[in-house]
């Protein structure tokens, strides 16, 4: 593995060791765990229009919001929202315009987050 790669997959497994996620945990308990890291409210909001990579949104309240379409997959919805909390941890919104571009090295640190943090909630195999 490329040295830069291990950095970026190394910062992911650094990230979730200090959430000290639990075993078993739910979408609700990583977003709890992220807000409280982050400092600030974190909520997934529901809406029934396509959304590029889980958009990472300013809400009232100082709130961030994890917009996700209703009507998609258990495994999709799991993704769209840990991708919008690493984007959270990570302040950054990541790719807007819907086409991630895995060139940069932000949008993979992003990706192994999601994908690690994923892993952790229950009924995952």
């Amino acid at each position: 593995m490329r040295w830069r790669a291990r950095g970026e997959f190394g910062w992911a497994l650094d990230v979730v060791r200090e959430l000290e996620v639990p075993p078993q945990a739910g979408l609700d308990d990583l977003a709890a765990l992220v807000a409280r890291r982050i400092g600030r409210p974190v909520e997934v909001v529901l809406i029934d229009a396509p959304v590029p990579n889980g958009a990472l949104e300013e809400g009232p309240g100082h709130r961030l919001w994890i917009r996700v379409p209703t009507g998609t997959t258990d495994f999709y919805h799991r993704h769209l929202v840990c991708r919008g909390l690493a984007q959270a941890l990570y302040q950054e919104a990541g790719a807007r315009h819907g086409q991630i571009d895995y060139s940069l090295p932000i949008e993979r640190e992003i990706e192994c987050v999601a994908t690690l943090l994923s892993s952790r909630l229950r009924g995952v195999e």
